[in-house]
């Protein structure tokens, strides 16, 4: 019987990053820019016409390298509420519903988890740990004039904050009990949810090579909440769905970009250009 408890804990460990594999990629922005000079000396960055079957693209992260990451975190809440948010949690939802029959085997330790060897897993979780760490992250690229360093400090420390205020939330309104009885705030996991949301950050920016690690690393948080009693299966699903959604709300570009179109006479005939205008 314990061979097939362990196979069921090998494939809820794959079953749970679920919902950041079957995201659609937001492609990096591309584009091949022209520079034209103007009479006054001036010049102006600008853009050829698209082809026919051109599809508009947003950037894969933000760029927004002045942003302070508590006051950006403000308005990520109002795009927490979108189409990518629906769909990663409606796989989420689908895995945890599957999930539910096992949080009985959670309360029971059913798994045969050794506590010890998932102890730490309790201490990478913690939010403070994990924002910590996004602050780090933050201030070492600010210091050593590293831009991409401070991007991804900045925006775990956003996702952080997204998932954080959404599962406390959660956790104050359903008040479901926890396995081991010690309070009613189970429902959804904030340990999975802080440690999918800094794995789905790096994800975004550095691809799976990093991507991978990162979700077996919250899976291992994941898993640790469970052997320790403090959440049901269902609990951590949700918590790394409400992670994802989080870290993919803060990575993705709402911004519209604006662009001025104008003619410009070439040898033999004309070419059609598109300035981007900068806010």
């Amino acid at each position: 019987m314990r061979p097939v408890r362990f196979l069921a804990t090998a494939l809820f460990v794959c079953a749970i990053a679920v919902p950041a594999f079957a995201q659609e990629p937001v492609p990096a922005e591309k584009t091949d820019t022209v520079a034209s000079t103007a009479p006054d000396g001036s010049t102006t960055e600008q853009f050829p016409a698209p082809g026919p079957n051109a599809i508009p693209q947003l950037p894969r992260v933000s760029q927004d390298p002045e942003g302070n990451p508590l006051k950006l975190a403000a308005s990520d809440f109002k795009h927490f509420f979108s189409g990518d948010t629906g769909r990663t949690m409606a796989y989420t939802a689908v895995i945890a519903v599957a999930a539910a029959p096992w949080d009985r085997e959670g309360v029971n330790n059913g798994f045969n988890i050794p506590t010890t060897v998932f102890q730490s897993g309790n201490v990478i979780g913690n939010f403070a740990f994990q924002i910590g760490a996004g602050f780090a992250a933050y201030g070492a690229g600010k210091a050593f004039g590293n831009q991409k360093v401070a991007f991804v400090g900045r925006d775990i420390v956003r996702a952080q904050v997204v998932s954080q205020v959404m599962v406390q939330t959660l956790k104050y309104a359903i008040r479901r009990d926890r396995p081991d009885h010690s309070n009613n705030k189970s429902f959804p996991s904030g340990h999975s949810a802080s440690a999918f949301a800094t794995a789905t950050v790096l994800q975004r920016y550095y691809g799976w090579k990093v991507g991978v690690p990162a979700y077996a690393l919250g899976s291992y948080v994941a898993l640790a909440r469970m052997s320790w009693n403090r959440h049901h299966a269902s609990d951590v699903v949700m918590g790394a769905g409400f992670g994802s959604a989080s870290a993919r709300t803060v990575t993705m570009s709402m911004a519209k970009t604006k662009f001025s179109v104008g003619v410009q006479p070439q040898v033999g005939g004309a070419s059609i250009n598109f300035t981007k205008i900068y806010k």
